[in-house]
This record gives C-alpha cells, structure tokens and sequence, in this order.
C-alpha cells in the first residue's frame, strides 16, 4: 500500500486534513501542482528543485504532479513545501524508506529555503489545535515554530531546522531530536506583567472606578462620555489592569488567531493576558473586522476575550461604526468575500470615549459649550441608537476639581479592584460551569430565564423603569444581567431592586440630545 503523507490547511481557524498525492511521468522534466493552490504554494516547486540539488540528491527528469487534495478548499501560505518535496523523496528512493509505516500518523509543515532550510510558517498553531482533534499527535514543524507549541499537551514534536535532517531520518534512520513533554503554562502566567496605567494614579473618579470594576467582573460593554480632561482615556486604559485571568482554553482560543496573522513569537509565544485593541479613527472597516486576499482576522478578532477600545468614538466615521453591530451581538464575525466565507471568534468587551459635543463641554458646570443645538445633534448622530442598544454601560464622567487632583491621599490600586472583580469571577464561574460561558454578559435571553430569578418586587420596579424610559428589550436583558453581576460584586444571591437601580444609572443619557 501507498504511504500517505499529510499535512493541515486553515481555513479561518479550522484546520482540514490534506492529503499529499504525487504522481510521476516520463515528460518533460517539471514539477505540476494541482488542488487549489495559491501563487506561494505554485512557487514552491522552484524552493523544491534548489533544495534537492543542495543536498545532493538528483532529481530524476521526468514529470511530477503534485495533488493536494481535497481538492476544493483553497490552500495558502508556504507550510506545503515540506509534505511535498518528502513525497517526491519517497517516489525517488522507491521503497527505501525507514518508518513508511508510521507517516499516516505524521503531520508535516515548513517552508523551504533555496539551500535547504526549513523556515518558520504561520497559522501553525491552529492546525496543531484542529489536528489534535482529529486524533494526531506527531508534528513535523520548523524549529522556529516550536515556541508556540512547547505548551500544548500530549503531543510529540519534532523541530526541523534543515530538509537534511528529514532525509536523514527517513533513508538513513537517524535519530530526530523530539518533544515530547509540555513546559507548563504557569512559567507564562508567572512573568511580570507591568501595565502603563494603575487606578491608584487616578484622582477621585471613584464613581467611574465602581462602574468600570463592574464592567470588568461581568464582561460588560462600556461608553463614556466627558468632557476633554475628564480621564476617559486614562481610565480605559488602567481597565486592562483589573481584568480577569485568561482559562487555558481561552489562551489556546487567543493565541490561534494571533498565530494566523504572524503576532507569536519567542517573546510571546502564546497570549496568557487579555488583549487591549486601542483602535485608530483612521481605520478602515476591513481592518476592524477583517478580510483582504487572505480573509485574515482584524482588530474586532484581535480584541477575542479582551478590549476592544475605540478612543474619540464620534471621529469614526458612522459605517465604519456600524460594522461593530454584528459581532457585539453574535460575538463572533463572518467575512463574506468572493473568495470564500470565513468566520472568527469576538468575543470582546467594547470600551468606547467620546465628547458630548465638537468643543467638548455639552453640559459641563464651568466651561460653556460654544456648540449650538444641531452642531451637538450633528455631532453625537454618528453614534446610532442601535450601537447604544449593544452597550451595557454610558458613563458620565465629569472633570475633577484641582483639589481631588492635588490630594496625596492613595486610592484603590488595580491589585485591590482586581481582588473585587475575580471574586464576582469566580461565582460566575460556579453558575456557569460546563456551559462555555465565562461572564454574566455572554449569556443569551435563555440564560436569563434559567439563571437569573427576579422577584415580583423586583419585576415590577424594572416594569415600570423600561416603560418610563422606553428602554428596547435588549436594553431590558442587558439591565438585568449588569444588575446580576453587581450582585455578584457583593456575593447576594439574588438581585434586589438597588442592584437593579445601580445597573440602570449606569445607562445615562443625559448628555445626549434627543433627536427631531
């Protein structure tokens, strides 16, 4: 029987087995490759020819076509080069080839260099992952790559830094050197991880403190508006300071999708600590949400189980905006292209800072707004009503008198904030064990019902509360569960009309001006 030799193709963060087929025939001497390939993988049949020659092995001159198969899912990148120039290794020795009964449960990847040097690819880590899955365990990788797959349990590794090792090995038998035990993933979540801002830095804002503490246990979505000095940005800023740990699954969730756009490495090799995307106005929506030749994730993708900030919300341009609605409910984005449809993980908390008008002083005690009524409706229309529908909390943060700001008296550190969020954590952790939920905000409209009791108090205050403020019924659901983690905050089991009245002064509106 055949041997066959195989490798993994992702598409998005999938991975699909490829099987590689090479048949050969006496033509004129050319290497074909068939199955969907892109342009790096049709140009890898000229890194094939100059490594065979550079380690002394003569290719035959006949014809070789190579077939990746299945033959309908789009191959990119240069992880191929090594699957298939070992095949044509093997039709080349005809026979002589140590371990031939053990390559179907063999995994190759790498790209090859003209002298024969096996390089570094990327995506690895996803396709270990999906492999995984599937029952396999042995990786033929590049020894560059290794770094992002030393923390990956029950598998054995075999780092290759030359296509001479790989002939070696399977015409001489000779000795690889493998890795077969995980470095534990403590060593990572051990290092220092300093941050640029510490809540202990910020003056007064104990109120905006509260809620973002708040809005870190639960997951919640966060817009504060203020004028320019009020801290918006500082305070976004110290919240990756408080944020919950990363779950292993979550690091291995995270770290797929920074392998796929080339962000691991030796340094990081893995991504143990929440994201913070802080994102220009500048941006285009393909680099929000992702897309370009390659479907390639963006920043909505980038931010999967962090932040998400968008400093200066209203210089965005409203489209650009607009393109946030789908993945702050679905917690996930579809890339629609002609080459294919491809969807990414998003779950992110979204964290937003804007002026309540051009000059920046709607409303403030001391400073007059020189905007008039339909410059600051021009102004604040960019945010629509359906984004604002998607955000759990609209802060108000007011600028600090000097003498809040002069005080030497120490406030909260992000260290004793933090200590308050992962104990309200750890109990959404008890709630939702064995769900895949990981906070209060992921859960759905039947979450709610199966999770969380209301009262007839309690049911009849928030009655009369969206019926006053005509609150959306979405707004209703996320009331509820932003008032289900502030109880949580104070370890009460039930939710009690002032947790409910908490979570709705954390909607304010006031700054905005109610359109025509």
């Amino acid at each position: 029987m055949i041997p066959k030799i195989k490798t993994f193709a992702n598409v998005g963060l999938q991975g699909h087995e490829i099987v590689v087929e090479v048949d050969e025939a006496k033509s004129l001497p050319t290497i074909d490759i068939i199955g969907l390939p892109d342009a790096a993988i049709r140009e890898s049949k000229e890194r094939i020819r100059a490594t065979f020659r550079n380690v002394g092995i003569q290719l035959p001159r006949r014809k070789f076509i190579v077939n990746l198969s299945p033959s309908d899912i789009k191959k990119i990148g240069t992880s191929f080069d090594l699957p298939m120039a070992l095949w044509i290794l093997l039709l080349i020795v005809e026979g002589k080839f140590h371990h031939a009964e053990q390559l179907e449960q063999f995994l190759f990847f790498g790209e090859l260099g003209l002298d024969g040097e096996i390089k570094r690819v990327n995506g690895l880590l996803p396709s270990v992952i999906s492999a995984m899955k599937q029952g396999y365990k042995h990786f033929f990788v590049p020894a560059e790559n290794v770094y992002e797959l030393e923390y990956v349990p029950d598998i054995f590794i075999y780092p290759l830094s030359t296509f001479r090792q790989v002939v070696q090995y399977f015409l001489h038998n000779e000795e690889l050197p493998v890795i077969s035990e995980a470095k534990q993933i403590e060593q990572l979540y051990d290092r220092d991880r300093s941050y640029d801002l510490d809540f202990q830095f910020i003056k007064g804002q104990i109120l905006a403190k509260r809620a973002l503490a708040i809005a870190a246990a639960g997951g919640h979505n966060v817009v504060m508006i203020g004028a320019p000095g009020s801290w918006k940005t500082m305070l976004s800023k110290a919240l990756q300071s408080i944020l919950p740990p990363l779950e292993f699954e979550e690091v291995l969730e995270v770290s797929q999708i920074y392998s796929v756009v080339w962000k691991l490495d030796k340094d990081m090799p893995l991504v143990t600590h929440r994201p913070f995307r802080q994102i220009h106005h500048t941006a285009s929506k393909i680099s929000i949400t992702g897309g370009g030749s390659n479907l390639t994730p963006g920043e909505v993708s980038l931010a999967h189980k962090g932040i998400l900030f968008f400093d200066e919300l209203t210089e965005f341009p409203r489209e650009v905006l607009e393109v946030l609605r789908q993945p702050l409910e679905d917690r996930s984005v579809v890339i629609s292209r002609v080459a294919g449809t491809i969807e990414y993980p998003a779950n992110f908390m979204f964290v937003a800072a804007m002026n309540p008008c051009k000059c920046g002083y709607h409303k403030d005690p001391e400073k007059p707004c020189i905007c008039n009524l339909h410059d600051i409706k021009k102004y604040q229309s960019k945010i629509s009503g359906p984004l604002l529908d998607r955000v759990d909390m609209i802060l108000e943060i007011p600028r600090e008198h000097i003498d809040k700001i002069l005080d030497t008296i120490q406030s909260d550190s992000s260290a004793t904030i933090r200590a308050k969020v992962l104990h309200a954590w750890k109990a959404q952790q008890t709630r939702f064990a064995g769900t895949g939920i990981f906070s209060n905000a992921q859960m759905g409209s039947r979450h709610i019902d199966e999770y969380i009791h209301l009262d007839e108090q309690v049911k009849q205050f928030l009655i009369a509360a969206a019926q006053k403020l005509t609150l959306s019924p979405r707004v209703v659901h996320r009331t509820i569960k932003l008032a289900r983690t502030i109880a949580d905050m104070e370890s009460s089991e039930q939710i009690s009309v002032n947790h409910l009245a908490e979570a709705m002064q954390y909607r304010s509106k006031t700054m905005f001006v109610e359109a025509d």
